[in-house]
């Protein structure tokens, strides 16, 4: 595709997204990145019709601070998810007007850091967000923290952490699992202590009703202060079976933890009970679930809990049909048990995270795979963050996870009219609800 017909496109004085489509489609023919679909004509047709439809990226944490390790650059984390990234100099390059030196990362991390300093300082740090979504070729991002600062409700959206409401109590059984669990677990059960104060709470109700009413009031002031989801990622600290647990027994529970630890088992049914409590509420307020439901960070997550085939009683629970679902990271690696999921009511697939796992080949099968069984249930979404292994921090890898993801959807897409599935213009309106009209309808935005 020449430039001027990335013009016809976008038009001639539209910044967004050519400059990012026009790198993209000059590092296609870069030593650095070979990308071989990218000739495909089908697949260039597929691409010049959907690349100016702005994403909404269900799944961030863009704004999360986070150090840079030189020696996670070039070894330990997955191939994709290093500096070594073989897009990551034109990316870079694109964006920042720097020219990395692939033999000293601390160096490029520098260089970086001062060239988004510099643009922050022209642009502000709101200005620099809008601007980098922009360049993302992105209208809005879901950006998950603990608290709403930094986004704005309109291009950058809140997604809070309903896992913090599930350690009420002392955790020393849950923690003694691992040393990351204690380190994790008591950061969750300090911002437990902030939401308390919040409410005028100086300690923990006395009892489980009081508990309950303090969760649901949480719930509708993160609605109110522009929360549009909450999250669960509980894959990471325990397992994804959510038993069903009678009210009975967690009000024992909880009276009894108020007194000494519980035991582990005796925590997570307490937990249950809540975690089933928190999607129900959410239900009734129109609030959606995001889920994390895949493997996630070693060494000490556990394959078999986070396995998303643990939450079938829960989504096959119809009490729970009206309560707006979102599997975050495509249930992997079961993407078609996820995709299988997906035909039930309320479920819905998010594929972030698997842009940095998979090449965009593979990425594009299980793309293929969601498509088949639920295309109007499927989100585009990135999990960009500030990872330890990236000199670029969050918003240079949300470059790079944005135009994969895109890269994938449009390949899926290509093979999908190649093998006589759907045609051509069924196969953009498919692309074009993936990358932002599945989302609006999710989420109700006009």
């Amino acid at each position: 595709m020449s430039a001027e017909a990335i013009r016809k496109v976008f038009g001639r004085n539209s910044r967004i997204g050519f400059v990012f489509v026009l790198t993209w489609i000059l590092s296609a023919s870069a030593q650095e990145a070979p990308t071989p679909w990218r000739n495909d004509p089908l697949f260039q047709r597929l691409a010049t019709a959907l690349e100016p439809v702005l994403a909404i990226d269900t799944h961030t944490h863009l704004l999360e601070k986070g150090k840079f390790n030189p020696a996670r650059a070039t070894q330990g984390p997955p191939l994709l998810n290093r500096s070594t990234h073989p897009w990551f100099p034109s990316i870079v390059k694109a964006r920042y007007g720097i020219t990395l030196d692939q033999r000293d990362w601390a160096a490029n991390a520098e260089a970086i850091a001062t060239a988004r300093a510099a643009m922050i300082k022209r642009l502000g740090e709101h200005g620099f967000w809008m601007d980098h979504l922009d360049h993302a070729n992105v209208e809005i991002a879901l950006v998950n923290s603990n608290r709403r600062e930094g986004t704005d409700g309109k291009r950058l959206r809140w997604v809070p952490h309903a896992s913090n409401l599930l350690y009420p109590l002392p955790a020393d059984n849950l923690m003694s699992r691992s040393p990351g669990h204690k380190a994790d677990i008591t950061d969750i059960q300090q911002e437990m202590r902030g939401l308390l104060r919040e409410a005028n709470l100086p300690v923990i109700p006395a009892d489980l009703n009081g508990y309950i009413r303090f969760v649901d009031q949480t719930l509708r002031h993160w609605q109110g202060q522009g929360a549009v989801a909450v999250k669960f990622y509980d894959a990471y600290f325990r397992t994804l079976r959510i038993a069903k647990v009678p009210e009975s027994r967690a009000t024992a529970l909880y009276a009894k933890g108020r007194m000494a630890p519980l035991i582990r088992d005796d925590y997570l049914a307490l937990q249950d009970y809540l975690w089933r409590h928190i999607l129900l509420e959410a239900g009734k307020i129109a609030l959606p679930v995001h889920i994390h439901s895949s493997l996630g960070v070693p060494p000490f997550l556990r394959s078999l809990e986070s396995d998303v085939r643990n939450l079938e009683d829960v989504l096959t629970d119809p009490q729970f049909f009206s309560t707006p679902i979102v599997l975050i990271h495509g249930g992997g690696p079961w993407h078609e048990i996820a995709g299988y999921l997906a035909l039930k009511p309320n479920v819905w697939i998010d594929v972030s995270s698997i842009g940095f796992l998979s090449p965009v080949p593979d990425f594009a099968d299980i793309f293929r795979k969601y498509l088949l069984f639920a295309p109007e249930r499927v989100l585009f979404g990135t999990d960009a963050a500030n990872y330890p292994s990236q000199a670029g921090g969050a918003d240079v890898q949300h470059l790079i996870l944005s135009r994969a993801t895109r890269d994938a959807l449009y390949l899926a897409l290509a093979n999908l009219v190649r093998d006589g599935v759907i045609t051509e213009e069924v196969a953009t309106e498919m692309g074009r609800g993936v990358l932002r009209e599945n989302a609006r309808r999710l989420y109700g935005w006009k």
